[in-house]
């Protein structure tokens, strides 16, 4: 595996979804500035047609890092199930400790006994 590649493919997919994030909960708060000033539709209709949207904008990033730990987890024959799990919840935190796990197995297991002179 390799870490930096790995690594730059997961900051490559969470900066952009993370500006989007701080675009889109801007843009949705000042839409419902906006309604609850009395210009446009009813809040309660609003309310009801978007009800989902704030929960799914917090939890964009965390759904790249599960995405990203799911993938790497499958390619390298752990449990993808898991580690997605594991990157939902836990976010980067999860991405530390799976990247800390196989910095430590590559280094435990691939050791090799030195030649004696």
């Amino acid at each position: 595996m390799d870490l930096r590649k790995e690594i730059e493919k997961l900051a490559i997919w969470y900066i952009p979804v993370s500006i989007a994030m701080i675009l889109a909960t801007s843009a949705y708060s000042s839409y419902f500035r906006h309604i609850a000033s009395g210009e446009g539709a009813t809040v309660g209709s609003t309310i009801a047609f978007f009800a989902g949207i704030p929960a799914l904008i917090q939890m964009a990033d965390n759904i790249v890092v599960g995405i990203w730990l799911f993938f790497l987890a499958r390619r390298e024959g752990a449990r993808p199930m898991l580690w997605l799990l594991f990157g939902l919840f836990a976010h980067l935190f999860a991405a530390v400790i799976y990247i800390a796990l196989r910095l430590y197995e590559a280094q435990a297991f691939n050791k090799q006994p030195k030649p004696t002179p």
